[in-house]
């Protein structure tokens, strides 16, 4: 489905507008009064529209967008505030859904077609289609994001990150209480793993739950425990393999322990079970997931009270980051246009109404703590625990070619371990050296 915003279309009327000019266009008039903010959205003053220049060519920017909900509309929304600016510039939303859209933009791209931008999770694959901002943008603009997603290429910024997420545990706050255990407060009472562990099995002993985990079952949310023990999928200069260490092999038995004693459901790894339908019937005390979880569990639970709390450490604290981009296509004739945009879309101010609209974490430094209508303290677990992570997890993740090679094997081999199939050593092994070819496949080496 294709939705068209043009010269042809009706504008939508906006109650509140910010009274930013484009990057590089003539600042405009003073702005006429605000209205009010409602509660958790960001104050949004009217602006008042440039007027058009008939020296300007008509700019059509195509976007390749996914929802995970409904972001679609408020990035529209946002379309015109730019628009207010730039009324030379005209945007086709081309909406594709996410299990489609690396086939779909390689297919524009192939055929002839790309886009001007779209929204990415994976750089990777489109690396070599990519428009490097800083041949339209200073360079300096890379340092309006925090650390974390990994967007310069060999010197080359790629694409802007639009958002963040990150890993971490909800809880049954219902269990919890009647188990009379408490969670972590604050960064100095953060768990242990065996702190950790041992507050689930005090929660299943001494409430209605059946189990104290569900892990959603993916590589990405899986390392975050081999992060936390001190290991990593790669060297720091990502050219070699680190799989087959003793803190790997600490992170996959632990996991491998919680399955064996009951607190992890082996439906999950070893079966069907989505485990967030589980968390939602109440049968467990905590969800590792997604921040987008947040979202889902507000909409979707009322049988119980739930919240959220800072993740464990073993060696060290960490999450693990993932995130969407903006990115300009090489070949779509408007390549300038779409980098001033991009840089437009990233300030700190726009990015808060996407942000705050979405339930998002923001990318944009200025943004670490917003108003959120929901949760706010939520959210700033998710940035102390992203802020304790280092640079690593962003790096080997956003090492989107190789993670792509081995990201199958790592969880699904996993999954062997956890059925008794292959043995923790034989697994590490494997993965090192399919690591290893993998990158002197990459590097040529």
């Amino acid at each position: 489905m294709k939705k068209r915003l043009s010269s042809i279309l009706i504008p939508a009327i906006l109650v509140a507008v910010f009274a930013l000019s484009a990057c590089g266009q003539t600042p405009p008039p003073a702005p006429a009064e605000t209205a009010p903010a409602e509660t958790g959205a960001a104050a949004t003053p009217t602006p008042t529209p440039a007027a058009p220049d008939a020296t300007q060519e008509e700019v059509l920017l195509q976007v390749v967008w996914f929802d995970d909900l409904d972001e679609s509309q408020s990035f529209l929304r946002l379309t015109e505030l730019y628009r207010q600016e730039n009324p030379h510039v005209t945007f086709e939303l081309i909406e594709v859904p996410f299990h489609d859209l690396d086939d779909r933009l390689r297919n524009l791209i192939i055929g002839g077609m790309p886009p001007a931008i779209a929204r990415l999770v994976n750089l990777g694959p489109f690396q070599n289609q990519l428009v490097d901002l800083f041949d339209y943008l200073d360079p300096s603009f890379a340092d309006n994001f925090n650390d974390g997603l990994r967007f310069i290429f060999d010197g080359q910024m790629l694409a802007a990150p639009k958002d963040v997420t990150a890993n971490g545990i909800i809880y049954n706050r219902t269990a919890f209480e009647a188990a009379g255990v408490s969670v972590p407060q604050n960064e100095d009472e953060i768990w242990t793993w065996e702190e950790w562990r041992e507050a689930m099995e005090t929660v299943v002993a001494n409430s209605h739950v059946t189990y104290g985990l569900v892990f959603d079952r993916t590589s990405h949310r899986f390392s975050t425990l081999f992060y936390q023990a001190g290991a990593s999928m790669l060297t720091p200069d990502l050219m070699h393999s680190n799989f087959n260490t003793p803190e790997m092999y600490r992170a996959v038995s632990f996991f491998k322990e919680l399955h064996d004693d009951g607190l992890l459901p082996a439906s999950v790894w070893l079966g069907a079970d989505n485990p967030n339908l589980l968390f939602r019937s109440g049968q467990v005390a905590m969800h590792f997931a997604g921040s987008w979880m947040l979202a889902n569990y507000i909409a979707e639970i009322d049988d119980f009270e739930w919240g959220f709390t800072y993740l464990p450490m073993d060696a060290r604290r960490s999450s693990v980051p993932g995130g969407k981009y903006l990115a300009a296509l090489q070949g779509s004739g408007v390549e300038e246009e779409a980098a001033r945009f991009i840089e437009w879309f990233s300030q700190p101010e726009i990015n808060e109404i996407f942000i705050l609209d979405n339930n998002f974490i923001s990318q944009v430094r200025g943004n670490e703590a917003l108003n959120y209508e929901f949760g706010a303290e939520f959210f700033q677990i998710f940035a102390s625990d992203l802020a304790a992570s280092g640079t690593q997890p962003g790096s080997e993740w956003g090492f989107q070619e190789f993670t792509g090679r081995i990201n199958a094997d790592l969880r699904e081999g996993l999954a062997e371990v956890l059925a008794g199939v292959l043995s923790i050593q034989d697994y590490l092994e494997m993965l090192d050296d399919l690591a290893t070819q993998a990158l002197v496949e990459i590097h040529g080496q």
